[in-house]
């Protein structure tokens, strides 16, 4: 008898455990179904929408919504100004300053000595100039005059450009002219002074290694304003 009991105790503490078992089971599954079932509903806010962006872009204010492809979306820097940014993330309306061009600091006085005036060589009772002009620029005039406001505008131009390496009074002694390979020419000589106005024009348009060229910088006009400033250079 006590051995049928011991029996029977076994069997139910078996079936017992068995059924805890299967119980603790389907309470896992369930959690797990559940989990899985309430994600979609946790991630509707990042749902891709049709366009490629996400649902929670909907909700964004019209600052920062969506544009068209190509076009600056509207949004704002961190003082709250507006800004556009385009589809490859540049910003297309930064602002910039723009403020009056202003003439390169010039030491005065001049800080070297005068260049030596060229020598000179004459030929056929013309002084034989070191760089030549083309022939046809010879007799070409100086449509600007040399009246008083030309002069004063001339000298504005050259103190822009020239006078780092020419000099305040054309010598070839500016603040740059010990910097360069070939020295300055002193525009005071009688040299340069020989050139027509054509000739030194033409020279001041297109330039010669290491001087530039001007003829972007400065218009037409404002080169001839520049040779009639020259021609007050004395030696």
């Amino acid at each position: 008898m006590l051995i049928q009991v011991r029996s029977l105790i076994r069997k139910s503490t078996f079936q017992t455990l068995c059924v805890t078992l299967i119980i603790g089971s389907l309470i896992l599954v369930g959690c797990q179904q559940k989990s899985v079932t309430d994600s979609p509903a946790s991630d509707t806010s990042t749902q891709s929408s049709p366009n490629g962006q996400s649902a929670s872009s909907a909700g964004e204010s019209p600052a920062t919504g969506d544009a068209p492809a190509g076009q600056p979306v509207p949004s704002r820097d961190e003082n709250g100004n507006a800004v556009s940014i385009d589809d490859k993330g540049r910003v297309t309306n930064l602002p910039i300053t723009v403020s009056p061009a202003k003439p390169m600091m010039t030491p005065a006085p001049d800080p070297f000595p005068a260049r030596p005036t060229p020598s000179i060589v004459m030929k056929d009772g013309k002084i034989v100039q070191q760089w030549e002009a083309p022939a046809e620029s010879k007799s070409v005039a100086n449509p600007v005059g040399s009246s008083a406001a030309v002069i004063a505008a001339g000298k504005e131009f050259y103190s822009q450009r020239c006078v780092d390496c020419h000099g305040k009074d054309g010598k070839g002694n500016g603040w740059l002219s010990k910097g360069v390979f070939k020295p300055p020419t002193n525009l005071a000589s009688r040299v340069v002074q020989d050139n027509t106005d054509g000739e030194l024009f033409w020279k001041i348009t297109n330039g010669r290694s290491p001087m530039p060229a001007n003829r972007i910088r400065f218009t037409d006009e404002q080169r001839w304003q520049i040779v009639s400033y020259i021609r007050t250079f004395k030696p």
